[in-house]
């Protein structure tokens, strides 16, 4: 808050009285014109009061400065009579939001109470015309890259079509297609049934089937059978069709209310056909089902060892284990010479890893007939779970076959996506901490053993450290963590035995642990009358179980503890790899009103994309920026960028490893709401809450 006034006394009267009306705010004064705009941009400004009744103060020069400025920033003028209508309407006419009397506290309050929560309304509305904009941009993006035929129509014209609906089509450019009307593509006898079925689905809500069979006719006047899908749209401002054509494959796959998904080895297209079967064409699977990438290991070594004609008669034998052991599970097809897909409805994630691990087992080469090698080929196995929404079929077979590469899966992808192969390990090392724990995997061995012991022995304990707000407001937060007792009644730190328990697969045994006496905790707390709130992490593996939201629900209901007394923190690093996994996770939560964090935040260069990306309540900015922060100005201007970054999007920001007293003028200067390290207090196993 910027205040116009000469006398600091009186700049801090108005601040604190502003305070008094429930406003944390902070404020900065001058009585200078000419300095507004550079205040305003060096401190954030969110607001200008202009105190006419200062005689060092020249409104007309304040007003003029004040239309100048690029920001959007409201002004107030506090008059020594505010009621007389002349200078008020001059003073608003000149762009002040509103004018209230020097004396006049509470009426002073209400205005900036009004004019901030009109300032956040303002900028919420930009940040969301914003990314519609950015939604629409990739929308179009999508449009052009999908694989399936899409086009917008307005009153029966085509207004733009994307590539795979020209070539569907055979129109060589998208002028051709946009001198075309719709009907000229179908075949005449379908056309009363096209027009009522683009009537029905342009009625709000839509009407009748979602989809229907159609005779497209080609640019080239051949046929071909289809399925047509339409929804409403829009296309620059005007409201329009958006249309999907599918043509269907040679002996496509069509399910029968009732009836198996029948096995076949006729190819890729038909693997395509049965998914889109399964999600039909709102993309949206009514119950779960997996999508198997298997591929032979080491095939190319086959051949060239066993020669070509026994080659093939081994792959052969393989193919025949492959459908004694999977065909009566859904659509398994040869997609190459050596790899093969298979789609299993009603399978869910436990049920996909107990027949990966039995399609490993079970079907494998003989040994080499020719004595000369003693290949045994097994295969390599990936898959995808699907629930809920779901991507194009191709992009389902693309992260299938990245799993069975032991790569990860495409940002946004189903989750969870696990190779399978005899190399992998039965446990689920498979976040971003394990992989990089590997290398060190015997000098862990300890470790590991310890954390065993310790959940075997009950010897883990917590501890907590108070998160402090700048702003003054009278929320008790604290940040849970782990500690490990050890034999000697030593306490380890989590950093020490948390790659360990990452590695053995335990971590999801540890998060649970703390989950539960987390929450068993404040309940006790919040019964005593302690408005507390706990930030509790959560690691990959964890947030990667779909049954962890279950637990956190079981654990609220058994003590009693509400959602949105708690605060799930992720980490930064790993948003890249599971942006699909933590988007669930985190609209599950919510819809528990429990609260979302991002912990080490600032670490990448496109941090806003982060923000965008998620919902989010806090930011825990990277311990680092706390360290030195006195004597580093790039620092400083860095910290600043991103508290006004997080303010943008209406999140907290949280400052840790905070370590001298120097640093916490600064951070204040900067706008961060809340800060956390040891030199504010260490963590402890006892919480001292003032009553």
């Amino acid at each position: 808050m910027l205040l116009m006034i000469a006398q600091e006394s009186e700049a801090e009267r108005l601040i604190t009285t502003v305070r008094d009306g429930g406003l944390p705010v902070r404020g900065t004064h001058t009585v200078h014109a000419e300095e507004i705009a550079e205040l305003v941009e060096q401190r954030a400004c969110d607001l200008i009061i202009c105190c006419a009744y200062d005689p060092a103060v020249h409104l007309n020069a304040v007003l003029a400065r004040h239309r100048e400025l690029a920001a959007d920033v409201p002004l107030i003028v506090i008059a020594d009579h505010a009621g007389e209508p002349q200078s008020v309407i001059r003073a608003m006419s000149n762009g002040a939001r509103d004018v209230t009397a020097r004396n006049d506290a509470e009426h002073l309050q209400l205005v900036v109470s009004r004019e901030l929560a009109d300032l956040r309304a303002r900028r919420q509305l930009q940040q969301l015309t914003a990314r519609l904009r950015q939604c629409e941009q990739r929308a179009r993006e999508l449009v052009e890259s999908s694989e399936e035929a899409v086009a917008f129509i307005q009153e029966g014209m085509h207004v733009h079509a994307n590539p795979a609906y020209l070539n569907l089509f055979r129109f060589p450019t998208v002028d051709d297609v946009q001198s075309a009307a719709l009907l000229d593509l179908i075949e005449a006898k379908d056309h009363a049934v096209v027009r009522n079925f683009l009537r029905n689905r342009q009625s709000v809500p839509p009407q009748g089937a979602a989809e229907l069979t159609i005779q497209g006719v080609r640019a080239d006047a051949s046929r071909f059978p289809a399925t047509l899908t339409a929804a409403l749209a829009e296309v620059d401002g005007e409201h329009c069709l958006r249309l999907i054509v599918r043509a269907a494959p040679p002996s496509a796959l069509v399910a029968e209310p009732g009836a198996a998904v029948r096995s076949a080895l006729p190819g890729y297209p038909v693997l395509v056909a049965a998914v889109d079967t399964l999600v039909g064409p709102e993309r949206r699977a009514p119950q779960p089902f997996t999508l198997f990438y298997i591929a032979i290991r080491g095939a190319p070594d086959l051949f060239r060892e066993a020669g070509l004609t026994r080659g093939l008669e081994l792959i052969g034998t393989l193919a025949a284990a492959l459908t004694r052991l999977c065909a009566a599970l859904g659509v398994l097809v040869n997609i190459s010479g050596d790899s093969y897909g298979l789609l299993a409805p009603g399978l869910d994630e436990i049920g996909a890893e107990g027949l990966a691990e039995r399609i490993r087992a079970q079907v494998r080469l003989p040994p080499s007939a020719s004595g000369k090698s003693d290949i045994e080929a097994n295969c390599d196995v990936g898959y995808v779970v699907v629930a809920g929404l779901s991507p194009a079929a191709a992009n389902l077979l693309d992260d299938a076959f990245r799993a069975s590469r032991g790569g990860a899966p495409a940002p946004g992808a189903p989750a969870p996506v696990r190779p399978v192969g005899p190399a992998t390990p039965t446990q689920k090392s498979t976040s971003l901490a394990a992989r990089t724990k590997q290398s060190t995997a015997d000098s862990d061995a300890a470790m590991i053993d310890m954390v065993k012991w310790a959940l075997a022995n009950d010897r883990f304990l917590l501890v907590y450290q108070p998160i402090i707000s700048l702003m003054g407001d009278n929320q008790e937060n604290y940040s849970v963590l782990m500690r490990l007792n050890d034999a000697s009644e030593n306490l380890i730190e989590a950093r020490e035995f948390i790659g360990a328990a990452i590695l053995s697969g335990l971590i999801e045994r540890l998060d649970k642990w703390a989950i539960r006496h987390a929450i068993k905790a404040l309940g006790e707390h919040r019964r005593a009358g302690h408005q507390l709130n706990f930030f509790i992490n959560l690691a990959e593996d964890s947030f990667r179980d779909p049954g962890i939201l279950i637990w956190i629900c079981d654990c609220l209901r058994e003590f009693d503890v509400r959602g949105n007394w708690l605060t799930f923190v992720f980490q930064e690093e790993l948003v890249d790899g599971n942006l699909g996994n933590l988007t669930r996770i985190v609209e599950s939560l919510k819809t528990i009103k429990c609260r979302i964090a991002i912990n080490r935040f600032g670490s990448t260069d496109h941090p806003q994309m982060l923000l965008q990306g998620l919902s989010l309540d806090f930011v825990l900015l990277l311990p680092e920026f706390a360290k030195g922060l006195a004597d580093d100005h790039n620092k400083q201007q860095r910290l600043v960028v991103l508290a006004n970054l997080a303010r943008e999007f209406n999140v907290k920001t949280v400052v840790t490893g905070v370590e001298d007293a120097r640093s916490l003028t600064i951070l204040w200067t900067a706008g961060v709401d809340y800060v956390q390290g040891n030199f504010l207090q260490r963590p402890s196993p006892t919480l001292d809450i003032s009553t």
